[in-house]
């Protein structure tokens, strides 16, 4: 359960109020209450958590953003259920309509990006929240219902969706490269490229290197979210990480291939 500290809340209240240049006049606006009130919310009187969910719906932040942001989490994996991975493996322009409000998107403005009518949006909307992927705030806000993306699992949505994925990492990777090499050292300020490790160990070893992988990922994945949020778009660029892993046998076919990346080695 996520511990709650009240002053490391109203800290990061202030801190969000100050990056969203929001005053104390505009919060107390939105509370229904006087300037004075704020203040003493904000300062030694007790917070309820009540009022907590209030200032979240101004700062636009679900309230675990807050948490996080005031250094604590209540972190656990969340996954599609058996008939959300059915309807999203077999709809996947809803899919990617979904993922983009994983990704912080409003309808309005997945709208503008792809051109869509009223109509199309509508509809998208109303077959997730019909499967129970997505919900809809007290301020007509759409929100997805998982506090992160939800991995994609074993089942249908993995088998239908691994494979384009994983091209599609490849070719934006060999773009990348391709493009940070050609320009000369001093003006590369960000490190791309990709590396390939293969080595051999057990499986207690294996599994211990997944857990701490899975452990990074989702420090990214909040960091990512977060930052989105509070940071001004002067500050952000995209970071991308291209993060697989695999435990097969020595007389695994595709080895090979792998291991001779860099060329074969015969007889001379």
């Amino acid at each position: 359960m996520i511990e709650f500290k009240s002053q490391q809340v109203k800290s990061a209240i202030k801190e969000q109020l100050k990056r969203k240049s929001f005053t104390y006049e505009d919060l107390a606006d939105h509370l229904g209450v006087s300037v004075p009130t704020v203040k003493r919310i904000l300062g030694p009187e007790e917070i309820s958590l009540n009022r907590i969910f209030e200032i979240c719906d101004f700062l636009g932040l679900e309230f675990e953003e807050l948490a996080k942001l005031a250094h604590f989490s209540d972190a656990h994996d969340e996954r599609f259920t058996p008939e959300q991975e059915k309807f999203l493996a077999k709809h996947p322009m809803h899919f990617a309509y979904f993922m983009k409000l994983c990704e912080g998107r409003t309808p309005l403005q997945i709208a503008e990006e792809f051109a869509l009518s009223p109509r199309s949006t509508d509809r998208y909307l109303i077959a997730l929240e019909k499967i129970g992927a997505i919900r809809v705030t007290g301020r007509q806000r759409v929100k997805s219902v998982f506090r992160r993306t939800p991995k994609l699992g074993r089942g249908e949505l993995a088998r239908a969706y691994f494979e384009r994925f994983i091209q599609s990492a490849a070719r934006f990777f060999i773009a990348a490269v391709h493009q940070s090499l050609s320009r000369p050292a001093q003006d590369r300020q960000e490190p791309s490229g990709v590396t390939v490790h293969s080595g051999r160990m057990s499986q207690a070893s294996y599994l211990r290197w997944q857990s701490e992988i899975e452990r990074l990922t989702r420090s990214i994945a909040e960091t990512s979210t977060l930052e989105e949020k509070t940071l001004p778009d002067s500050e952000l660029k995209t970071a991308v990480f291209f993060i697989a892993n695999a435990y097969v046998e020595d007389s695994n076919p595709y080895l090979k291939p792998l291991n001779g990346v860099f060329g074969e080695i015969g007889n001379l």
